[in-house]
């Protein structure tokens, strides 16, 4: 009996008492904040098809309006507010496409630049920060990860819905499959855009475009764009297959580039050579379903380069040979341009059948000096933004790869620009190890001892 009630003595001395668990902070969420900041996106994604007569014959879908409505709405309700670098840098641009074209004698639209100017007046805004308590705790998780994670999240979903679009083709038809083109009256749909592109000449299976994006080229680009956040963050296996699997079914080229630019900077710059061993993957694997899925069409468009009917040719190559017969020959329009505007005018008396890119048609009607002063813009926006450095290549090759007023990539450019700011690295979705701290070293001999029964000297 001693024993054991010495030992309970002891045991009470040692014991040592444990901390209380903390509560669980409420995760509050600001929906109105959340609406406006991922508005401008998700309006060129779901919206961008709709139109209202009679805008829909000139190519203008409710998009742009819903995106310059979520900007001044933000701005009136103090949730928004203006980066003053990008507003100044904005505003000496336009105010140089504007005013140069007053001192040179071609004829120019008004009309063109005022559109130029409206269409990236977004990029210059910027999320307010939330309002905090004095003794509110922060929130347990980054915000920015919560929105790199969402715009993962949307990119795996509508690649998912793309593949069981292409997919259902084959069993339900093509009116069931695309909806909204067989639905719609042809005034409220959106016109000048391929809505719906066989996958060969006169076939009748269709690309897949998501059902909601204008092209199968802006739906493959906006995979594109996830596949590269997915690659830079975390690395999902089945996230990546599925993106992986949109990608292939848009049979575009152009999001194989935006991919492959973003791919390719996080091979360079980040340095992660595992990304090789998965493109060298999925290289295989589309060379052994080419025969199955008709991979062997998207493989082809590589080719197309060389003719001078494609489409290919008309966006990347075809603008060089106008440029060499209107362009260079005169030096003051090789410096200024040729009138904002008469970009199309020129293409339809080339020698070869041209497209209007963002690139060929800043460089043409603006001269050297004022394409020079757009894209510094776009790359100084583009720098700005808080996200993983491929991610904004990929952005950056989206911009580059359409016309220079297509709202789908100025949306999605808005939206990231109002993502607020990480808390450390700003462009990573994985948390930053925490740096270990040396313990101090003591000297045994000067170490003070006490006792434990009395908590004094001995």
């Amino acid at each position: 009996m001693a024993t054991s009630a010495a030992s309970l003595h002891a045991s009470h001395l040692h014991r040592v008492p444990q901390p209380a668990a903390r509560p669980r902070a409420k995760v509050r969420r600001d929906w109105g904040r959340i609406a406006l900041q991922y508005s401008p996106i998700l309006a060129v994604v779901l919206l961008a098809k709709i139109a209202v007569p009679p805008f829909g014959k000139i190519g203008l879908g409710i998009d742009l309006p819903i995106l310059l409505a979520v900007m001044l709405m933000g701005l009136l309700m103090g949730r928004f507010r203006v980066h003053v670098t990008r507003l100044l840098f904005y505003l000496l641009t336009i105010g140089w496409l504007g005013g140069s074209q007053l001192l040179l004698d071609n004829p120019f639209s008004p009309s063109s630049i005022a559109f130029l100017a409206v269409l990236f007046l977004p990029l210059t805004l910027q999320l307010r920060p939330p309002k905090t308590r004095p003794l509110e705790p922060p929130p347990a998780e980054d915000p920015l990860h919560a929105s790199l994670r969402a715009m993962a999240g949307m990119a795996a979903f509508f690649a998912l819905l793309g593949v069981l679009q292409y997919t259902l083709q084959y069993v339900i038809g093509q009116r069931l499959a695309f909806p909204i083109e067989h639905s719609l009256p042809e005034a409220f749909i959106t016109q000048k855009y391929n809505h719906l592109i066989p996958i060969r000449e006169g076939g009748t299976i269709l690309k897949a475009n998501g059902v909601f994006f204008l092209e199968p080229s802006f739906y493959s680009q906006f995979v594109g764009l996830g596949l590269v956040l997915e690659l830079s963050t975390r690395n999902r296996p089945l996230r990546i297959a599925v993106l992986v699997a949109g990608l292939a079914v848009a049979y575009s080229g152009t999001g194989i580039i935006v991919a492959s630019v973003g791919i390719a900077g996080l091979v360079i710059v980040k340095r992660r050579w595992d990304v090789i061993v998965f493109v060298v993957l999925a290289a295989l694997a589309a060379l052994l379903l080419s025969d199955v899925l008709h991979l062997d069409r998207l493989l082809n468009r590589v080719a197309e380069f060389q003719s001078t009917r494609s489409s290919a040719s008309a966006r990347f190559v075809a603008w060089l040979d106008m440029l060499h017969e209107h362009w260079w020959l005169d030096g003051t329009r090789a410096l200024f341009g040729a009138g904002a505007g008469n970009f199309s005018s020129y293409a339809v008396t080339a020698r070869l059948a041209t497209a209007e890119m963002s690139f060929s048609k800043m460089l043409f009607e603006y001269g050297i000096v004022g394409a020079t002063l757009f894209f510094g813009f776009l790359a100084y926006v583009l720098n700005s933004m808080p996200a993983p450095l491929a991610f904004r290549l990929g952005l950056c090759a989206s911009l580059f790869l359409n016309g220079a007023f297509a709202t789908f990539p100025i949306g999605i450019a808005a939206s990231i620009l109002l993502w607020p700011p990480g808390r450390t690295t700003g462009g990573e979705l994985v948390p930053p190890r925490p740096t270990l701290r040396r313990e101090p070293r003591f000297d045994p001999r000067f170490t003070p001892r006490f006792d434990p029964h009395f908590g004094g000297p001995p």
